[in-house]
């Protein structure tokens, strides 16, 4: 922990000493190039000790921006100021946190105090860019003022390190398929129901309550009686997102780099967010395995879609937890559960049967990123027990698809096109009635 005050640095030690110890030996020796050499540390060491600053300097530092998206970069602001005039100089360190890049690379910036009046600044700054979603400390820097000729030293001692939070940047995603029936009316889909939307349906003759706007007058002049225009009522979705956190498989570099099974799913959790949101849909997420419970009830709207990109942010993966078959879904009605997962812990899998066999829709969406068993080939055992594991996932997947449930692979747009379609289909189809 540093020390406060002003304190001697090595370098004024070693002068005041060095120079004593040669005026004290060319006395002693009579040798006269020793004092000569011995005057200007002297002189120097004297000096500096003269200037000593004698005030405690105040130093503020915070990030520009708590919240970024990956790939964003905000900047870590310092600011020193003090009443002493004989501070000199002010350097600042920050480390660079995990995911995380700096500029300058190396986090540390040197400069010197301004001021004509009696109160003298100092103003630097880091660019931080965070390359990966999650909630990370940053700072603090390490700051460190300096008097002339850097004969003391003062070190800030009571800085605290700030919180940033980087939101998943949503991966590409479009669904041209149509949307199965919904009772909302709310969302920009066609209903299959005339009402207050935006979508032509035809025209028919004027029924009381119907808007003065509404009216269309060629048809009107032409039939000598009020006609309106008929519109689709919108309605809304109630999309379910399932994260899957009990595993992290492969290798993240960021945003920048491979994704890790965890990055895919999260990134694609926040494009299927984002998309049914700006449709006017509802949206709720339920993250399984992680530290902690993390469940946001459905709602739409764009504040809704930052609620749940921070918890996505706040996830971490507890591969030993449990899976608490108790955590309610709320209720699902006519919802679209989508099951995101890299499909190696059975828990999800379970989960989707499950949910199936009630008769709720759920797409099982999986995020095992490509080449994740390509192990070292010095190490045989690694890859047999991966080979032997993804044999396992295997059968797993016969059966979920047996139980009616599609498994598709995330690839960004059009992921889901031809599973809605066919869930579509199969909703409009007839069905057999016990009596």
């Amino acid at each position: 922990m540093n020390r406060p005050g002003w304190w001697p640095t090595t370098a004024h030690v070693r002068a005041g000493a060095g120079g004593a110890v040669l005026a004290v030996v060319g006395a002693l020796l009579r040798r006269p190039d020793a004092v000569v050499l011995a005057a200007p540390l002297l002189m120097v060491a004297v000096w500096a000790a003269r200037t000593r600053p004698r005030g405690e300097p105040e130093v503020a530092e915070g990030l520009d921006h708590a919240s970024l998206r990956e790939g964003e970069a905000t900047t870590w602001r310092i600011e020193l100021r003090t009443d002493d005039p004989n501070v000199d100089s002010v350097a600042a360190v920050l480390w660079a946190p995990a995911f995380a890049e700096l500029s300058p690379s190396t986090g540390d910036v040197v400069t010197n105090t301004e001021g004509d009046g009696p109160t003298r600044t100092a103003a630097l700054s880091v660019a931080v860019r965070s390359t990966r979603w999650g909630s990370r400390p940053v700072g603090p820097a390490a700051v460190v003022a300096t008097s002339p000729w850097a004969a003391f030293r003062w070190a800030n001692s009571d800085a605290t390190p700030r919180r940033l939070t980087t939101l998943p940047v949503p991966a590409a995603f479009d669904a041209e398929a149509p949307a199965a029936h919904a009772a909302g009316l709310v969302g920009l889909d066609r209903s299959v129901r005339t009402g207050d939307g935006s979508e032509f349906a035809g025209i028919r003759p004027f029924q009381p309550g119907d808007r003065l706007r509404r009216i269309h007058w060629p048809r009107s002049l032409r039939s000598g009686t009020l006609h309106v225009s008929a519109t689709w009522a919108d309605h809304d979705h109630h999309v379910v997102l399932i994260v899957d956190a009990f595993n992290d498989v492969g290798v993240s570099e960021g945003v920048d780099g491979r994704a890790s099974s965890l990055d895919t799913t999260v990134r694609a959790a926040g494009a299927l967010a984002e998309h049914h949101l700006r449709r006017g849909d509802r949206v709720a997420l339920h993250v399984l395995g992680a530290r902690g419970l993390v469940r946001v009830p459905p709602a739409s709207g764009i504040g809704h879609l930052r609620r749940v990109l921070d918890n996505l942010a706040a996830i971490e993966p507890n591969a030993g937890a449990l899976d608490d078959r108790r955590m309610p879904l709320g209720p699902l009605g006519d919802a679209l559960v989508v099951v995101l997962s890299p499909l190696i812990s059975q828990v999800p899998l379970q989960r989707a049967i499950g949910l199936a066999a009630g008769g709720t829709r759920v797409v099982v969406v999986d995020t095992l990123p490509p080449g994740v068993a390509d192990h070292d080939p010095d190490d045989p055992s690694g890859a047999l027990a991966w080979r032997i594991r993804l044999l396992e996932r295997t059968r797993e997947l016969r059966v979920v698809r047996a139980a009616g449930v599609p498994v598709v692979t995330w690839r960004g747009p059009g992921s889901l096109d031809q599973v809605l379609r066919d869930l579509a289909r199969r909703r409009a189809a007839p069905r057999v009635v016990h009596r």
